[in-house]
């Protein structure tokens, strides 16, 4: 538990109070132009104060009431820096974005992402959008020196690499790829792998593809060039109760199980999956990035969706799309 007092020469005033499941442990002071004092800003591993939810970080005045700062930022933080100077308050810690820059796309979360470095303006009450993309390791302090400052931490470079780009501006073209699926259902109407592609059809014949009661199976893209794949996105099937629960990507070429990310639309968090990634069964788009390293993903040939688990008595896709890190001739 942390907890917060404001002291003078005669008394010590409890301001607020953290919640046992986290602590504060850095702060720093900003002043007015005229020297007084205008908030303090607190950070840490706190979630909550009097009662107040509160992203990691967050600012308090004189009076003790608080202010979230826009949600804060989705993990720990280890350092803040108040400038006096420029009323900008920079924090740094172990988090990958500001909670006001998490959307409900993991592309688009990638593409805001301030990797353990954010910079908040007091002026505008907003998070300042940088540069660059951040950082590739954590934050733990900060100085100035003259009218810069300068981060410490145990990173090696920004994070602006091909993982950071604008994914929906690469599209792979799936009418140029070879499409297969591996136990498609028997029914007329349903059992084509071309029916997913390049269509804004409803959840029925001739726009879904479904697979066999009861059966694992596959959806598999071959490409025709070697690429560097960085998004998944796909809409599940509901026909008849039906729809894909789990997936696990491969690659064509060894079969090796490649590692996604996918955004928690609760927990506005970026989780990992690998052998079995979940699908909710709706008809919105659900987008799946590549986070293998370069090395992994470079000069894929193909990538084959297994259906590892499914909802009522079978498995199957709505639609499909594909996006790469590079644009190609087809």
């Amino acid at each position: 538990m942390s907890s917060l007092l404001m002291l003078s020469e005669s008394s010590a005033t409890l301001l607020a109070a953290a919640s046992s499941s986290g602590q504060v442990t850095t702060a720093c002071a900003l002043y007015n132009k005229d020297g007084s004092f205008a908030r303090a800003f607190m950070g840490g591993s706190v979630s909550s104060l009097n009662s107040t939810n509160v992203g990691y970080v967050f600012s308090i005045d004189g009076s003790g009431k608080i202010d979230s700062m826009a949600g804060g930022v989705n993990g720990p933080v280890n350092a803040l820096y108040c400038d006096n100077d420029t009323q900008l308050v920079y924090v740094g810690g172990n988090f990958t974005s500001t909670v006001a820059g998490l959307t409900t796309s993991v592309a688009t979360m990638r593409a805001v992402s301030t990797g353990s470095l954010a910079i908040y303006e007091t002026a505008t009450a907003a998070w300042r959008a940088l540069s660059f993309h951040g950082l590739d390791g954590p934050v733990f302090d900060f100085t100035k020196v003259k009218d810069r400052v300068y981060a410490v931490g145990a990173f090696t470079s920004t994070a602006d690499n091909a993982t950071h780009i604008a994914l929906g501006e690469q599209p792979i073209n799936l009418n140029a790829c070879t499409l297969t699926g591996g136990n498609s259902a028997e029914t007329e109407g349903f059992n084509d792998p071309q029916n997913i592609i390049c269509t804004s059809g409803a959840d029925s014949t001739g726009n879904t593809w479904l697979m066999r009661d009861k059966l694992p199976g596959y959806y598999r893209i071959d490409f025709p060039f070697r690429t560097t794949p960085s998004l998944l996105r796909l809409m599940n099937t509901a026909y008849e109760g039906r729809g894909t629960k789990a997936i696990r990507v491969e690659a064509a070429q060894n079969n090796q199980v490649l590692a996604m990310s996918y955004l928690d639309p609760e927990l506005r968090t970026e989780i990992f999956c690998g052998q079995s990634c979940p699908l909710p069964q709706d008809y919105n788009w659900h987008e799946f990035r590549f986070v293998d390293n370069d090395e992994t993903l470079a000069n894929i040939t193909g990538v084959i969706i297994n259906i590892v688990d499914w909802y009522g008595m079978g498995g199957g896709f709505n639609k499909v799309e594909m996006y790469q890190r590079g644009k190609y001739p087809l």
